[in-house]
């Protein structure tokens, strides 16, 4: 169990969906947003609705707006996922606008057939995500993820499909043309057999545009040009029904937009396929996006999260594990020591009945006598395990993300626990000190050496620490 927030801006919203449940399955709790003004940055103004709705998260997920990245339809002649990883990289030094260094990228599958496989591959510049990392912690945000908006359109319309019951989910003949339409920007996604295979995003919305008929035009003039796009890069594929959402009021654009077009077109509501919160939908303005991230699948999503945030990511996940497998050993030693601690009070009793009779029964006294002064340097010793357990995990449950690991060692001659590793500064050393002072059992922390280094990722300071258990010398 765990929140999982969802935040978008644009020029003038920002939005936060909040989901709770499971990973599987995630209930949309809630949609908050409000306006952006000329002088607040984005960052201050996240911190505050973020201190104002008392927001708490556990995985957060940025969004990239689609008309901030350039897309690619590529044929590679292979269908491994490792053998595609390395042919997506050769095309994007060679082929893309953007330097590698320069650039952050990732792919997806549209279609695999005869041993060959298309593939759209998505670029955006590394500053652009960059920016929207640094909005993300300066609102005290870690992100585990930054994705495209026409994704969270795709994960909405999913929903909207499974609806079934929803007003229109039995209208939309694929392949369909969803129109997102927000206040300051629009996403149309071509989406077919539950994937997306082309999409465009546009930087105007309702905010820019005029009423009525003109919006009508608009949209004509802008589904025209993605399908001339869709012709060119896929030949053949057309467009066989269309979903407009987003904004409230997008019911009064259907019939004009269905006549100018020749298509169907099926309006829902942006609110529809995602339940109910408690915020309102007027104050979220169209929830589209977040709201479809934050109630839809994580796994296969588009990642343009920088490589210094996946391997932070990466390092967090590995934490976790280790702190989940000291617990789980803990626990064996426990339930191992319980047994242990059954097994002997057992033998105690049966060493006294026996002692009633030891005139006739000496030796088979002596040797169960014998057997309880074994069992109990067994029990000894496994407490001495179990207490090294014991620092282990909780010096594991005490790293912050901010300290790096690098080895754990025991002196059993001295009882003590070698700890070395490094962080971001030297004050993060000392907090680290302090946390492992309080864990149980621990007597003293000597820190043994610091040393403040540079590398190409930055200054770091490298550590070793000395944790005596105490009572030992």
């Amino acid at each position: 169990m765990g929140n999982r927030i969802v935040v978008e801006w644009t020029r003038v919203t920002l939005r936060v969906a909040v989901a709770e449940g499971t990973e599987r399955r995630p209930r949309l709790r809630a949609v908050h947003s409000q306006p952006l003004g000329a002088s607040s940055g984005v960052g201050a103004a996240l911190r505050g609705l973020l201190r104002t709705t008392r927001t708490a998260a556990a995985k957060v997920i940025g969004v990239v707006p689609r008309e901030q990245v350039i897309t690619r339809l590529v044929a590679f002649p292979s269908t491994d996922p490792a053998e595609l990883a390395q042919m997506v990289e050769l095309y994007a030094k060679a082929q893309l606008p953007y330097s590698r260094e320069q650039t952050v990228m990732d792919f997806h599958v549209l279609n695999q057939h005869g041993g060959s496989s298309t593939v759209a591959v998505i670029a955006c510049q590394r500053e652009v995500i960059e920016r929207s990392v640094a909005v993300l912690r300066e609102a005290g945000l870690s992100p585990n993820l930054l994705t495209l908006s026409s994704w969270g359109v795709l994960e909405w319309y999913r929903r909207f499909r499974r609806a079934g019951k929803a007003p229109g989910a039995g209208a939309a003949a694929e392949p369909v043309l969803v129109i997102h339409i927000d206040e300051a920007r629009t996403d149309l996604v071509l989406i077919s057999e539950d994937r997306i295979v082309s999409s465009r995003g546009i930087g105007q919305g309702t905010a820019d545009w005029g009423a009525g008929g003109e919006i009508a035009d608009l949209l004509k003039a802008e589904v025209e040009r993605s399908q001339a796009a869709i012709q060119k890069e896929l030949p053949g594929l057309t467009v066989r029904s269309v979903v407009l959402t987003g904004c409230g009021g997008v019911a009064a654009w259907r019939e004009p937009l269905a006549q100018r077009l020749g298509l169907p077109v099926t309006a829902v509501e942006g609110t529809a396929p995602l339940g109910r919160w408690p915020a309102s939908a007027a104050d979220a303005g169209s929830p589209v996006v977040v709201g479809g991230l934050a109630c839809g699948e994580l796994r296969g999503l588009l990642n343009l999260s920088p490589p210094e945030v996946r391997a932070h990511v990466h390092h967090r996940q590995q934490v976790r594990e280790l702190v989940a497998a000291g617990a789980l050993l803990l626990g064996v030693l426990a339930l191992g020591s319980g047994l242990l601690g059954l097994q002997t009070f057992r033998e105690r009793r049966q060493a006294r009945q026996l002692d009633q009779a030891l005139t006739a029964v000496e030796p088979v006294a002596r040797r169960l006598q014998d057997q309880a002064r074994s069992t109990q340097l067994v029990e000894t010793l496994l407490g001495s395990r179990r207490r090294l357990a014991q620092h282990l995990a909780g010096v594991l449950a005490s790293t912050p993300p901010e300290v790096t690991l690098e080895a754990l060692t025991f002196e059993h001659a001295r009882q003590e626990v070698m700890v070395r590793g490094h962080a971001a500064s030297t004050q993060t050393v000392l907090d680290y000190i302090k946390q492992l002072e309080q864990l149980d059992g621990v007597g003293a922390v000597q820190l043994k050496h610091s040393t403040r280094r540079s590398s190409q990722s930055g200054e770091r300071t490298e550590f070793e620490l000395i944790l005596r258990q105490r009572g030992a010398g």
